[in-house]
């Protein structure tokens, strides 16, 4: 097997623990995404697969090998930073030889080994120019290019892409994905862009804190999140969140009652835990909001228009927020007053503390 196995990995910086034992398989030719908030241990992670940061305890191992005390070099990964980290003073080609170079491979076998992955990434034309001389986007391949050159064993990605314009980001995470399915490698990929999360990965490893809050497909995290971090972590914009109470319980339902703006929701599913008068949080994505002529009353106060869609922040009469989806033809104004229906078989519903209540029933 030649993906990645981690058990009960732990890194403490003297006496402050910040990654709290993660186990995780990742099969070979998966593409696994990290993602989470600033500081929630996904670059450390990625780190410790690759060498950087030492493992204070568990076992990491990479192709069946355990790899906890071998250094980088010997542990046949390929690194793909956040800056381009390119020698400006060679050429394209010199840069993704370099390595192969100081593994004493035949010029030879190097001069084949260039040249096939330049084609892959339609950088033969540029094999002569410097760096200076090339845009964002195409010295991130070169960066990607030098890896692939040495034929690891499993690729990472540290948010290559974070210092690109919007368009190139597209463009690259496109040119990443046709990547992976040509060559089929194992990739772990980290970024904070749950976009480019939904996007690229087989399975999303969701990390909160320095502990695993779910590992799914994209879909699987979107329509069944298991609880309300991940909920409001994936999916832009984020769910929608309202405090409620449980009024009403059987086999296929359970009721609530919103406290903030009192209306009601009867949502299908099993309520195995929450009881009649506990607290709860209703939660709802923007597309399952809907304006009608007979619903929850509000007022818009903020239009986000994104031509096909437009985003109305509607304000109910409480004062909380609602986001409601609309198609980009149609005609509503800031200040406007408004009704909204929720989808009740798309609303999650998750406990006083934050545990998904209920699984979907018709998503996914």
């Amino acid at each position: 097997m030649r993906g990645i196995k981690l058990r009960n990995i732990r890194k403490s910086y003297g006496n402050t623990e910040v990654i709290h034992g993660i186990d995780l398989d990742i099969d070979e030719g998966e593409f696994i995404v990290l993602v989470g908030p600033s500081g929630c241990g996904k670059s450390t992670l990625l780190r410790m697969i690759a060498g950087l940061e030492g493992i204070t305890s568990g076992e990491l191992s990479i192709a069946g090998e355990v790899v906890n005390d071998k250094p980088p070099k010997d542990r046949g990964i390929g690194m793909v930073f956040q800056s381009y980290a390119l020698y400006p003073h060679m050429t394209v080609f010199d840069n993704m030889a370099f390595g192969l170079r100081l593994a004493k491979v035949s010029a030879a076998e190097i001069k084949s080994r260039v040249e096939r992955t330049a084609d892959i990434l339609q950088l033969t034309s540029l094999l002569d120019r410097l760096p200076k001389d090339m845009s964002g986007g195409q010295r991130q391949r070169v960066a990607i290019g030098r890896c692939i050159v040495r034929n690891p064993k499993v690729f990472l990605f540290d948010e290559p892409l974070s210092n690109l314009d919007a368009g190139l980001r597209v463009q690259m995470r496109l040119e990443i994905a046709k990547l992976h399915a040509d060559i089929r490698a194992t990739m772990v990929y980290v970024t904070h862009d749950q976009v480019e999360a939904m996007t690229l990965a087989s399975r999303i490893v969701v990390l909160s804190k320095g502990l695993v809050e779910q590992v799914g497909t994209p879909l699987e995290l979107y329509h069944h999140p298991a609880n309300e971090f991940v909920a409001g972590f994936i999916g832009s914009p984020k769910m929608n969140f309202v405090d409620c109470r449980v009024t009403r319980t059987d086999e296929r339902h359970i009721e609530v009652e919103t406290v903030p703006g009192r209306f009601t929701a009867r949502i299908p599913g099993v309520a195995a835990e929450l009881r009649v008068g506990e607290a709860a949080r209703l939660g709802i994505r923007p597309e399952h909001v809907t304006l009608c002529d007979d619903g929850i009353p509000g007022r818009v106060i903020a239009i986000e228009e994104l031509g096909e869609s437009h985003y109305l922040h509607v304000e109910l009469e409480d004062g909380s927020l609602l986001v409601c989806r609309e198609h980009g033809d149609a005609h509503t104004s800031v200040s406007a007053s408004v009704r909204l229906s929720l989808s009740e078989d798309q609303c999650h519903l998750f406990d006083d503390n934050g545990r998904a209540q209920r699984q979907n029933l018709t998503a996914g």
